[in-house]
């Protein structure tokens, strides 16, 4: 996992997204709709790179409001990681 150092930032993961989801909707239902979500994009977990965790988080925010809320808030953690990496590289 990269860290952004002077940030604090730790790059997103597969396993932050379903416990995060799991938070909101239970540990079966996130695991659930998390496998179907990237059975439906046509990707293979483990999900490594930010583009697809966007790519699923985005997926998942379709299906309803709590998991809207769980997508939204993985997808502003990927792009925030991705704007301070790009800074921190400069």
């Amino acid at each position: 996992m990269a860290r952004i150092e002077n940030y604090g930032n730790d790059q997103p993961t597969e396993q932050d997204a379903v416990k995060a989801l799991a938070d909101l909707v239970g540990p079966q239902m996130a695991e659930g709709l998390w496998t179907l979500s990237v059975q439906a994009l046509g990707l293979r977990r483990p999900i490594a790179t930010p583009a697809d965790l966007r790519r699923v988080a985005e997926h998942v925010m379709e299906v309803g409001e709590l998991s809207r809320v769980a997508g939204r808030s993985l997808k502003v953690r990927i792009i925030t990681y991705e704007a301070l990496a790009r800074t921190v590289k400069a």
